[in-house]
């Protein structure tokens, strides 16, 4: 597939577009820092121990991730020269998986704890014994001037006399992310609170909710792969102002809802801030998909069957999103001289007035070059002119954002949006309709299972992602549907563009409860999908391709504020919605029209926290 680039909007209370245009990510530029900076993060093909299970001595457990380092080395330094400031690399990528405690003993290094020791591996190398790791990974970051952040295996004494929890063997191993300063220095360590059948490993006797700070853009989150679906850590730093987020991950696929790059995209969208997101990619254990996602725009990268299997480095600049960080660097640069009208392009598109064109000091109408909305972009082509995504959403040329960041030199994929607004809002009416009137309804969604006439399409169960979801099919080319499961409903609008003679069957689902396969947790899901054959049961099974282009809007009703919008195309592709609407009341709803390939899924992914 594609490297693809994708025109995003604005999420939150209200999910509005704007204008945004793609650039490529350039060198660091003296001013800039203040209102974007480059990121970058790589999907790492990891080379494997054969036999994670059997013990190796350290010198063996050395040479092993001395070579995945190799690569981590390479990319560090491809990076940098696009004008990287920060780099992520992913989860298990120094020595894989499938280790057992005993088993990982060699890979394991003690990380001391930054927040009461300040240390530098690269340059103090006698403080600690046994860290080469520390110190190759600290070197990195110090040769290359980058933020670097990688996960690694951490090794931490106890005794059961003064912690409980302490296993017996007196240690606790942890899956743990580290961050290093671009001097080398260790700034964060952060140890993974939501396992994954992780044998080797132990959850942390307490939570650990970890951020470190840049220069160049303010401060930073931090929490790995299935981390993402608990409330701890995740949102917790989003309660504490955190909108950047480093993610190392090591996630496999599942459709139709949970894909890696299709939830990293919800996630961003409906935390409204920044991922970078960086997986592995193993296609026996169906892992890809990694990208740099914010709000206003993205990068991302899924590898389809059949391709080589190999890694790939994203880079993007993208705006800063730390509205404090930002504040200060508005007020020092007015100390400095003055400010001119505008705000001397400080991110979010800042007027003469001061107030940034995507709410809430949103880096809404800058561009992903650091320039305000309606400038030029780094490849010389103004917001909207030549070489703008196109209906079919290709880009007009070379030098795209991202397309440095390549590593096998594939055409860059780009979507914008010009306005195409689906809805249309009436006085006195809380409801979202179609433009067409007589679809129209004044009542807001009801709460209340809906009645069947003997002429309706009814209800079924079919299993989607190991749970029980209600179904309605879709008939015709529009109409409207509402399904519900229990008290929780999902309501539809749709036109429906069939191409050619398929006959691909879709369906609206609804589910409320608590998921219990491999991991246990709450969602209330409003999804439409393409079923995977001619018959209702088929519907929730995996499906990759559609032709089917859908106009829809989709509604629920939820019982929580954490709502994750996703809309996934034919191949993988990210489509953006083009509206996203909540209300004080838990109303949701998606709307989008005009799709470049087929619809695969819409999904609002509702996570109920406190009925895990």
């Amino acid at each position: 597939m594609a490297l693809r680039v994708l025109q995003a909007v604005a999420a939150v209370a209200v999910l509005c577009r704007f204008p945004v245009t793609l650039t490529r990510a350039g060198d660091r530029t003296e001013g800039t820092p203040g209102q974007s900076y480059v990121a970058a993060v790589y999907e790492h093909q990891v080379i494997l121990n054969p036999e994670p299970h059997v013990p190796l001595s350290r010198a063996a457990a050395l040479k092993h991730m001395m070579s995945n380092l190799d690569v981590y080395e390479e990319q560090a330094a491809r990076a940098a020269e696009q004008g990287a400031q920060i780099i992520v690399f992913p989860e298990d990528g120094l020595q894989g998986f499938n280790f057992s405690r005993l088993s990982i003993s060699a890979y394991l290094e003690t990380i001391p704890d930054p927040q009461s020791e300040d240390w530098n591996p690269c340059t103090q190398t006698d403080r600690h014994a046994h860290t080469e790791v520390l110190q190759r990974l600290s070197c990195m970051a110090r040769r290359h001037s980058l933020y670097l952040v990688a996960n690694m295996a951490d090794l931490q004494p106890c005794r059961q006399t003064f912690h409980p929890t302490c296993p017996p063997d007196g240690r606790w191993q942890f899956n743990t992310d580290v961050v290093f300063r671009s001097d080398g220095s260790l700034a964060a360590r952060y140890h993974k609170h939501n396992l994954y059948f992780e044998n080797a490993f132990d959850a942390p006797p307490r939570l650990e909710v970890v951020t470190f700070d840049t220069p160049f853009a303010g401060r930073f989150g931090v929490f790995t792969c299935f981390d993402i679906l608990f409330h701890d850590p995740t949102v917790r730093l989003l309660e504490q102002g955190i909108r950047q987020m480093v993610y190392p991950t090591a996630w496999m696929n599942q459709l139709p809802l949970l894909s890696a790059v299709q939830f990293q995209r919800a996630f961003s969208l409906g935390a409204n801030t920044t991922l970078l997101a960086a997986n592995i990619r193993a296609d026996s254990l169906g892992m890809t998909g990694s990208g740099i996602f914010t709000p206003s725009t993205a990068i991302y990268h899924h590898a389809r069957a059949g391709q080589p299997e190999e890694g790939r480095l994203l880079v993007l600049r993208v705006p800063v999103l730390d509205t404090a960080w930002l504040g200060t660097e508005k007020r020092a640069k007015g100390q400095a001289g003055g400010e001119t009208a505008g705000g001397e392009g400080e991110a979010g598109g800042e007027t003469a007035g001061g107030e940034t064109a995507g709410g809430e000091g949103e880096a809404g109408g800058e561009t992903a070059g650091g320039e305000t909305a309606g400038g030029e972009t780094a490849g010389g082509k103004t917001a909207g002119g030549e070489g703008e995504a196109g209906e079919e959403g290709e880009t007009g040329g070379e030098g795209e954002a991202g397309g440095e960041g390549e590593t096998g030199g594939e055409a860059v994929e780009a979507y914008t949006r010009s306005p195409k607004p689906l809805s249309g809002k009436r006085e006195g009416n809380s409801g979202f309709c179609l433009q067409d009137r007589q679809h129209c309804q004044e009542d807001s969604l009801s709460t209340s299972p809906p009645t069947f006439s003997p002429s309706s399409p009814l209800p079924f169960t079919s299993s989607m992602m190991y749970d029980p979801f209600s179904f309605l099919l879709l008939s015709g080319s529009e109409g409207q549907l509402t399904v519900c499961d229990g008290p929780f409903c999902c309501r539809l609008q749709y036109r429906r563009s069939p191409q050619g003679d398929n006959t691909e069957l879709y369906a609206l689902g609804a589910f409320s409860g608590t998921h219990t396969v491999n991991g246990r947790y709450n969602v209330q899901v409003c999804a439409l999908v393409r079923c995977l054959g001619s018959e209702g049961s088929s519907c929730g099974q995996e499906v990759e391709e559609a032709e089917s282009r859908v106009d829809f809007l989709l509604e629920g009703k939820f019982g929580t504020r954490h709502v994750y919008p996703s809309l996934l195309g034919s191949g993988m592709v990210l489509e953006q919605p083009d509206q996203v609407k909540t209300t004080a009341g838990g109303r949701v709803a998606m709307e989008h029209s005009g799709m470049t390939v087929g619809l695969v899924t819409a999904c609002l992914y509702g996570r109920v926290y406190d009925q895990d």
